[in-house]
């Protein structure tokens, strides 16, 4: 089974962060967080806790397994 492609990047984006604002914000480096977006890592389940409140959605929207809302 294939894993889904995070919808981090969109998210960020649209709330016009950086990746260094949102690693800060989560206490990570700005690296991790271009890792998640390329799928080539994936964040802690906390951290995914974190960006769902940051981006004010859900951790399904924030993990791909439901689209970003318009």
């Amino acid at each position: 089974m294939e894993s889904p492609v995070m919808n981090i990047r969109q998210l960020r984006e649209a709330k016009k962060m950086t990746q260094e604002e949102l690693a800060n914000r989560l206490g990570v480096k700005p690296p991790a967080v271009s890792k998640w977006e390329r799928g080539l890592a994936y964040p802690r389940m906390d951290n995914v806790a974190r960006m769902a409140q940051i981006f004010d959605t859900t951790m399904d929207v924030v993990m791909g397994l439901k689209p970003v809302s318009a």
